[in-house]
């Protein structure tokens, strides 16, 4: 699959948005892997450790955008969210080119911003922008069986269960069976623009 070119503007619908990663982004990076906000908790920035120096989120933020290039990323390419309620930082989505035709989305929440809708509003639009402007046919989560609150989340953004798929960590080689959730554009869930 070719590379995945980035959104023209930043992707919102009032109350959160997904925006390109920018290196004004690496002081909040550097907060959350010193245990501000609560941290790294539930492994929502994997490729992100306890004490990561600021030259390492640097390094995690570059990676990302040569992810859109298609270039010689680790982690492929992603999107910060953001809150209405703070310009840092507070989760983050990745895109993973699956089959043709097939997008997958993998989605964090920092965990004291967790329980306010903000996973799933990402979710929806993330998918919705890969659908409508990319192209894309179907847009998959992998969810593991052991994450309800991530499964709860792709049941509101109006993904449907699509049985199991099994693969390989590949930093681990640990063998892992994910659930397989699954969206096309008239099954996302519609929120109403925020006023202003």
């Amino acid at each position: 699959m070719e590379s995945l070119t980035p959104p023209e503007e930043v992707l919102t619908d009032g109350l959160v948005t997904l925006r390109l990663p920018s290196v004004t982004d690496a002081d909040a990076l550097v907060g959350y892997a010193a245990g501000q906000d609560g941290g790294l908790g539930g492994a929502w920035l994997p490729a992100l450790k306890a004490g990561a120096s600021r030259e390492h989120c640097l390094w995690m933020i570059d990676d990302w955008l040569a992810g859109w290039s298609g270039g010689g990323s680790y982690n492929g390419p992603a999107l910060v969210l953001e809150s209405g309620q703070s310009p840092a930082p507070v989760g983050l989505v990745g895109f993973v080119p699956r089959d043709a035709g097939t997008i997958g989305l993998v989605f964090g929440v920092a965990p004291s911003w967790r329980g306010r809708g903000l996973a799933t509003r990402a979710v929806v639009l993330a998918a919705d922008w890969l659908i409508r402007e990319r192209g894309a046919a179907i847009v998959e989560l992998r969810i593991a069986p052991d994450s309800p609150a991530c499964q709860r989340v792709a049941a509101k953004a109006g993904f449907r269960a699509a049985g199991t798929v099994s693969g390989v960590i590949e930093a681990t080689g640990q063998e892992v069976e994910n659930l397989r959730y699954i969206a096309a554009a008239s099954k996302l869930t519609a929120y109403p623009r925020a006023a202003g």
